[in-house]
This record gives structure tokens, C-alpha cells and sequence, in this order.
């Protein structure tokens, strides 16, 4: 694979969206969501304010959990189908460019434009509340700006897949939504159910299975473990963590769902050029 090939195609994609101001507005709305969620996250419970960093990440996790993966799969899913319909896609193919250096190169562009608007965001927003609050507790608020980052790489990787093996944008779009609503709303109520059904008898070595089959509750765990809680919320049930999501497990596992989606969509876009399937 060539490294020139794959930074003038990555180089390309984040030019794209620099240009579409994509990046800096989306920057912004993390800055100003960030600092209103920052101020009013203890409304609930009859106080407003700046509280320290550790509420403030608490507070932000809703945030992240919702909008980072639903972002990053409007921001990918398009990306194959969109070469399809202006047909430079079987043009790009005719370059001296291999078909994993396309995929490695475009995402690699737009992962770019995606970790420079969550890290921009959330780190000007942290500057601003480093003056509210001072430095203490400030590395719960570096992790989870990090773990925020991985979780849009990971809903990234999705949307190439998803953009590989479905022709239509409007198709990518509709899958999309529904595969984020499934990971954020409708896993978790299944794992409620079963801790349910089975009394909270769920063996721990198979409940942190579960958990790390969804890429959300990765997130959240890393989350609630940045700030030292020993709960997590599934749904509107706590549950203790399982022992064995430690911190080299959970990174670990979060790096392979990382991997894995892009890997399966460059092998899938390879098979599918050289077949002539993208004609």
C-alpha cells in the first residue's frame, strides 16, 4: 500500500470538508453544547453551575453517547455512494491507486475532519472550563475527549461498510438510523430484559460479553472508570462492573471495532472492483 496515495486521497476528503466548513461548525456546536451541558447538567436535581469535571463528564456522556455515533455515520455513510452517483468513482478506480489504498485514504480524510471537530470541540470547551473551574480533575475530561474520539472511529468504520455493500445513499442513510438506534436505545432495554428474566443471575463472564458487543456500552464503561465509578447505568438500571472489562480489555476490544469494520470494508471493496461490481 502506498503512503503518498493514501495521504493525497485522505489529504482530498479533509480539504472537502474544511472548505464545507463541516469541521469548524461542528466544532462550535460541541464547544456550545459542551459548556450549556457543563452549566445545566445538575439542573435536575435543583442545582446550576459549573461542579467540577468528574459531573461535567458524567453530564457529557449523554451528549457523546447520542450524537458522536449518529454524526460520524451521516459524515461516512455516504462517501462510496456519493463517488457512485457523480461517477468518479470508476475513475478514481482507473488511477494508479489500489482499491484499499481508496478506502484507507478516505477514511483516513475523514477521520481527520471527524477527530479535529470532537477534539476542537470538547477541547475548547475544556479550556473554557479549566477557567470556571481550575485543573483539578481535568484528566477524567482528557479521557473522556479520547474516548469520544475512538467511538466516532468506531460508527465511522460502520458507515464504510455500510456504504460498500449498499448502492443507494438514501438506503445507507435509512440502515444507518437504524443501526444507531439499535445500539443506543434498543441493546440496552434487551440487556434490561434479561437481567429481568434472570433475576440479575446473568454469569459476569457473559454479561460483559454483551457489553462489549456494542461499542456505546465500551464507551460508556470507559466513561464511568475515567471519573472512578464502579457502577454503570444500563438503561435506567445500575449494574456493577463485570471484573474482567479492565482497563487493557476495554481499550483493546474498543481498538478492534475499530479495525474490524474498516478491514471487512476494504476487502469487500477490492473483491467488489475487481469483480466490476461499482460499474
Amino acid at each position: 500500500m502506498s503512503t503518498r496515495a493514501v495521504w493525497a486521497i485522505a489529504h482530498k476528503e479533509f480539504s472537502d470538508r474544511l472548505r464545507s466548513r463541516w469541521v469548524l461548525i461542528t466544532a462550535v456546536g460541541f464547544t456550545l453544547f459542551s459548556i450549556l451541558i457543563a452549566y445545566f447538567g445538575t439542573a435536575p436535581i435543583g442545582v446550576a453551575g459549573f461542579q467540577g469535571f468528574s459531573l461535567t463528564v458524567l453530564s457529557l456522556l449523554s451528549l457523546a453517547t447520542y450524537f458522536i455515533p449518529l454524526l460520524a455515520l451521516v459524515l461516512g455513510g455516504g462517501v462510496m455512494a456519493d463517488e457512485r452517483d457523480r461517477g468518479t468513482l470508476d475513475l478514481l478506480l482507473a488511477c494508479p491507486v489500489t482499491p484499499g489504498e481508496i478506502v484507507a485514504g478516505k477514511y483516513l480524510g475523514l477521520a481527520l475532519a471527524l477527530v479535529g471537530a470532537t477534539a476542537g470541540g470538547f477541547g475548547a470547551a475544556g479550556a473554557v472550563l479549566v477557567l470556571r473551574m481550575g485543573f483539578a480533575g481535568i484528566g477524567s475530561y482528557v479521557l473522556f475527549t479520547g474516548n469520544a474520539v475512538l467511538l466516532g472511529l468506531v460508527f465511522l468504520g460502520f458507515a464504510f461498510l455500510l456504504s460498500v455493500f449498499i448502492r443507494e445513499r438514501s438506503k445507507v442513510m435509512a440502515v444507518s438510523v437504524f443501526l444507531w438506534l439499535v445500539l443506543a436505545l434498543l441493546y440496552d432495554l434487551g440487556l434490561i430484559g434479561l437481567l429481568i428474566l434472570s433475576g440479575g443471575r446473568i454469569p459476569g463472564g457473559v454479561f460483559a460479553g454483551l457489553l462489549a458487543a456494542n461499542p456505546i456500552d465500551l464507551f460508556r464503561l470507559l466513561g464511568f472508570l475515567a471519573v472512578g465509578e464502579t457502577k454503570m447505568f444500563v438503561g435506567l438500571a445500575a449494574v456493577d462492573f463485570p471484573p474482567a472489562l479492565t482497563w487493557p480489555v476495554l481499550l483493546g476490544v474498543f481498538l478492534s471495532w475499530i479495525a474490524a469494520p474498516l478491514a471487512i470494508a476494504a476487502a469487500a471493496f477490492r473483491r467488489r472492483a475487481r469483480e466490476g461490481f461499482m460499474a
